[in-house]
């Protein structure tokens, strides 16, 4: 259990409110480490920002690069 409560996604606000309502345009569940970090926008904001700059613009599409950070990982990569 966690002793961070996390905020409600109803009552968030900023750059924690935008980065929400892109998941639910997406049909993305929010995960909630995102609501946790929620209370610290700036924090949740650089997260997101390395999360598009890691998996967005691939032309390997998310399965293949997700098994291919698999395969790294796996092989002490």
């Amino acid at each position: 259990m966690s002793w961070i409560q996390p905020i409600s996604p109803d009552d968030a606000e900023g750059p924690t409110k935008e980065i929400i309502d892109d998941l639910r345009k997406a049909g993305k569940p929010i995960p909630r480490m995102f609501l946790e970090m929620g209370w610290r926008p700036d924090i949740l904001a650089g997260r997101e920002t390395l999360r598009r700059a890691v998996h967005s613009g691939s032309s390997l599409g998310t399965r293949r690069a997700e098994l291919l950070a698999f395969y790294v990982a796996a092989h002490g990569g």
